[in-house]
């Protein structure tokens, strides 16, 4: 016992003498003058043969503590700085200052600064309290572990061209207000916090990021830069108005973290007026790899309680490889969710992850729709010479990951279409709950994913479901879908199966309370097709024999078909009258609404009915029949591949 006290005693001595060295080693003054002028540098009296701009006291030629005085008196001592102010006001600075390493600048509310450009930091400073406004580059970091801001004295940069430059490594820039002030009126910076260093926080206590004309955060070169805890492009009260242009640009960057790993480390990224987040390549130089995206709300206020659009919620082109996006919500903006597309050879772009994400709808299952398509790639989106997949939405192959959400979207859940002349292929997409989306769920154009063809030859009986794939050992999706939606849709993943060598599959249906199936094929190489549709007719009598207690039509068997397919329909009995028909046409039409034929236009007694259609003139295509009776109208699409 009497060794432990000694030694506690001695090391407690030796942190005393630490301690006092530092104390004696730090310089401590408060400014009392605004004023920066030819006058303002630490002074030198030429009478004396001391060096009183070095003696530890601030004053400039004409007796003032200026703030300039004050940093260049530090500085010739060698020593930090500790800066406090006896005034308040703005201060005007005829050129830039040069703070000391390891030096505490105080603004506290009391100091508004302008000039060309105010600070340049190299290493250890903390800078609080501050309002930059008018200026080219308000604070420029070159070096490293500087800390912009605090949790409860941040700055405020407004009416900047760059408002935070950052060219060093692990420098925290948390707690700030760019482009408005603590009252919330507006002061546009171009530019707000643009990063070409490595390491570097932008978060951990929020900052407020809006109304930049050019872009909140723009990260050049460098990586493994994290942006977390941030409002960009609305306040934390979800105010609108206040939008960037652009949120946050990735160019030419890698390894860096939107978001984190969990909601409460996530960024809300909306309300700006052209894209939440675009990251891209600057090739060949570089590509931006391996860039992450998660726990974000792009599109909705903080709440999530209202659409906050941006444009298009996430971009992702011009060569970037890696992109990981996951647990996002992406509701409510005016274009698409996520947008991912090359435009020649030099920017495909490939490798992409979107998993357990909601893309129009919030974490409590009310809908915000986008206004394109949940996710929409097109153009070279191609992972060539590779046995890796493109793009990822959902379950990999494997099996691996988590699905997304995906509905109500203004456009496609998922687009998959040619553009610029380029075809996307090995895009994955499993597993996802894909429904109420307006123009299709899943859409594959004919050219994408080396024109995969959906299952066909689909059929159901003893609980099980049947069908053709061209491809053996292709996996077989199934889904709970809707016969109310016009689209085949995802409401459910059921489970999945597998090709046999001689193209034909099966899988058992355990739920005999499901009317519908969607089913899709991926084939080994990572191409997943379209949407087949059958209506699974569980429990129900004998067609021919029992009068229907309602309209119906049937989706056409097969589908696709080549090229004949049957159509089958139902007219109830009638309620009144005494009527012993019903007037009743059933007609096709091609996707541009143009009529193509009549199979029926008869007077039909009650009952269930079915009619060939034979497409051996048409191309291939898609293609919608109608059936038409009193006080019913139903409509449903058909594919025909020959």
């Amino acid at each position: 016992m009497k060794f432990n006290r000694v030694v506690i005693l001695l090391t407690l001595g030796t942190m005393l003498i630490v301690v006092s060295s530092l104390i004696k080693a730090q310089a401590s003054f408060t400014v009392n003058s605004l004023a920066d002028d030819e006058y303002a540098y630490a002074w030198d009296d030429p009478n004396t043969t001391a060096d009183e701009s070095r003696d530890g006291i601030c004053r400039d030629e004409l007796g003032r503590c200026t703030i300039r005085a004050a940093i260049e008196e530090s500085n010739n001592m060698q020593v930090p700085l500790t800066l406090d102010f006896s005034v308040s006001g703005r201060i005007d600075l005829i050129d830039v200052l040069y703070p000391t390493n390891s030096s505490l600048l105080k603004g506290d509310g009391k100091i508004e600064l302008s000039g060309l450009s105010c600070f340049e930091f190299d290493l250890n400073v903390l800078i609080r309290g501050f309002k930059f406004n008018n200026s080219f580059e308000a604070i420029r970091v070159v070096g490293n572990s500087n800390l912009i801001g605090s949790f409860d004295r941040g700055n405020v940069f407004i009416n900047c061209y760059i408002a935070l430059s950052v060219l060093g490594d692990n420098n925290i820039i948390s707690g700030n207000l760019f482009g408005l002030d603590s009252n919330k009126v507006l002061g546009s910076n171009q530019i707000a916090i643009m990063i070409t260093g490595n390491d570097n926080e932008v978060g951990f206590f929020s900052n407020t990021i809006v109304g930049s004309t050019i872009a909140a955060i723009s990260i050049d070169e460098g990586g493994g830069n994290k942006i977390n805890r941030n409002f960009i492009g609305t306040t934390a009260d979800g105010d609108v108005g206040y939008g960037n242009a652009q949120g946050i640009v990735i160019s030419g960057s890698d390894f860096n973290t939107i978001g984190g790993e969990t909601y409460a480390e996530g960024n809300v990224i909306s309300g700006n007026t052209i894209d939440g987040i675009v990251i891209s390549g600057v090739p060949p130089d570089s590509y931006s790899f391996s860039n992450d995206i998660r726990n974000n709300i792009i599109g909705l206020n903080p709440s999530q309680t209202a659409a906050l659009p941006n444009r298009t919620g996430i971009v992702i082109t011009n060569g970037t490889r890696l992109v990981y996006t996951s647990g996002n919500v992406i509701a409510g903006n005016t274009g698409d969710g996520i947008k991912i597309f090359g435009y020649d050879n030099e920017t495909v772009t490939y490798g992409h992850f979107i998993v357990d994400s909601r893309i129009g709808i919030n974490q409590n299952g009310t809908h915000f729709p986008n206004g394109g398509s949940g996710i929409n790639i097109y153009g070279n989106v191609v992972q060539a010479n590779s046995s890796l997949e493109s793009v990822i939405i959902g379950r990999a192959v494997s099996g691996i990951n988590t699905p997304n959400i995906i509905v109500g979207n203004a456009g496609a859940g998922i687009s998959i279409s040619n553009q610029f002349g380029y075809s996307p292929s090995k895009i994955v997409a499993r597993g996802n709950l894909i429904y109420q989306n307006n123009t299709a769920n899943l859409s594959v154009s004919p050219q994408s994913n080396n024109a995969i063809l959906p299952p066909y030859g689909l059929s159901f009986s003893n609980n099980t479901i049947a069908g053709i794939h061209d491809i053996p050992n292709s996996i077989i999706d199934i889904y709970k879908s809707s016969i109310n939606e016009f689209h085949p849709s995802s409401y459910e993943w059921l489970g999945s199966t597998t090709v046999g060598g001689n193209g034909v599959f099966s899988y058992q249906l355990n739920d005999t309370t499901i009317e519908a199936v969607s089913v899709t094929a991926t084939s080994v190489s990572g191409n997943t097709s379209e949407f087949s549709y059958l209506e699974v007719l569980t429990g129900v009598e004998n067609e021919d024999e029992t009068i229907p207690a309602e309209f119906s039509l049937a989706q056409n068997f097969p589908n696709p078909f080549n090229p004949t397919t049957k159509i089958k329909y139902s007219i109830p009995a009638f309620a009144v009258g005494n009527e012993n028909f019903r007037s009743v046409q059933l007609k096709i039409y091609d996707i541009l609404g143009k009529e193509i034929t009549t199979l029926v236009n008869d007077q039909k007694a009650p009952g269930s009915y079915e009619v060939e259609f034979n497409a051996l003139n048409l191309p291939s295509g898609t293609y919608f029949y109608q059936l038409q009776a009193k006080g019913y109208l139903q409509t449903r699409k058909m594919m025909l591949l020959k």
